[in-house]
């Protein structure tokens, strides 16, 4: 009877608001918001506070952490963005979480800009899925709840600035802010065919640096040590940890080095990319690396690696597949029949669920596909559904689930 009495207020709330989620939505999309983009990223966070500002809720931009040593570009991305219901000895309560960074360059959203095809129930535009639409359904879900007094439990609203390079600063971030959250909902783009995210896998991102010594390639060879020869033996080395039979893939994907084709090269450097489904392979994966890295094949030369694991996996938990049921009731509720998948790629939903231990939910923002392409789209007839699914499922997880305790 509570469900149907939900629906209703929900109903009232968000039936007419898909035209404010389309104009929304367009204004961010318009923002070119690379990672790597400080600037533009901010300009999405400050658009989404400014807009949650307005609805009441306390915003903030929180500082940057400690950055590591090793990693100093963390210091130029941009900033978390958060929103809360509640003063901080409340709890977080339902955490809502999405990104705000894109793959697309600064440029594309001037050169592909959204577009909307009522015809062909089509929205395209740089990032349009991954994830603004995810963001826009958040704010507005959100509101709805605030609005209508159903939700007796805070809410805490996370807008992280890196997640397309593993969530460096973010990570930090949710494990300082939401630590004691009851569930937490992510709204990744939902799998075309009502489908959300029950299990997906983690990733990390690693530095290689080789140190060699230079010398005329020609003639006094023997005089130098080649960065770009050990490399290559390291680089072999680490190819051997892939294991595709347990859905470990290990990367190097980009490689540079060396000053000139006669020259014995000083330098070399390399960054890889790992997948794992679980978070001890994840972490037996990069103990491998960090062996390799530190046994020399080329006399002379010497190697630092730097990063490691960033987005933990999401893995099937009793308290996870809970929150899953929760989500089909929810749906049942809206007349959709809700499917769960599981994802080959990493999100921060694992973070929350792997090292915070919340029932975690991913990809329930509006479906949509081809993300991190030119064909990207999302499709605009589920904005409005997919923003009352996430809304029932964090009535539905306040009443199910206490604190989740702090480790």
């Amino acid at each position: 009877m509570f469900l149907m009495q939900w629906k209703r207020a929900l109903d009232g709330l968000l039936d007419d608001q898909e035209g404010e989620m389309l104009a929304l939505l367009e204004r961010l999309v318009a923002i070119d918001s690379p990672t790597q983009h400080a600037a533009g990223v901010n300009r999405v966070g400050e658009t989404l506070t400014g807009w949650l500002a307005g609805e009441g809720f306390a915003v903030s931009r929180l500082p940057k952490p400690p950055i590591p040593e090793d990693e100093p570009w963390q210091a130029d991305l941009a900033d978390v963005f958060m929103a809360c219901t509640h003063e901080p000895s409340a709890g977080p309560g339902i955490g809502f979480i999405g990104h705000m960074d894109t793959v697309f360059p600064v440029g594309t959203a001037a050169s592909r800009p959204f577009r909307l095809d009522r015809a062909a129930d089509r929205v395209t535009g740089p990032g349009v899925a991954d994830m603004k639409a995810g963001l826009v359904a958040n704010l507005f879900a959100a509101r709805a709840l605030k609005r209508s007094g159903l939700l007796d439990c805070p809410m805490t609203l996370m807008f992280s600035p890196d997640e397309e390079l593993g969530s460096p600063t973010a990570s930090k971030a949710l494990a300082a802010q939401l630590p004691g959250a009851r569930a937490v909902i992510c709204s990744e783009p939902g799998g075309v065919g009502n489908v959300v995210t029950v299990s997906r896998k983690g990733s990390g991102h690693m530095h290689l640096k080789v140190q060699g010594k230079a010398a005329h390639a020609g003639r006094c060879y023997a005089d130098g040590a080649s960065a770009i020869l050990e490399l290559a033996h390291k680089t072999l080395a680490i190819n051997d940890l892939l294991d595709l039979s347990r859905g470990l893939t290990v990367n190097t994907g980009l490689i540079a080095g060396g000053t000139s084709a006669n020259s014995v090269a000083p330098w070399a450097e390399s960054r890889i990319h790992l997948t794992y489904r679980t978070l001890e392979d994840g972490k037996r994966v990069v103990k491998g690396i960090r062996d390799i890295v530190a046994q020399s094949t080329v006399s002379g030369t010497s190697a630092a690696i730097s990063g490691g694991l960033r987005l933990y996996p999401l893995e099937r938990t009793p308290q996870g597949d809970r929150l899953f049921e929760l989500v089909q009731e929810a749906g049942r509720t809206l007349g959709m029949d809700i499917a769960g998948q599981h994802y080959e790629s990493a999100a921060e939903s694992g973070f929350c669920s792997s090292e915070l231990g919340i029932p975690t939910i991913c990809c329930m923002g509006p479906e949509g596909d081809n993300i991190h392409s030119v064909d990207e789209f999302m499709i605009p007839s589920t904005l409005v559904p997919r923003c009352k699914l996430i809304a029932l499922t964090a009535l539905l997880a306040a009443r199910e689930f206490a604190p989740a305790p702090r480790r």
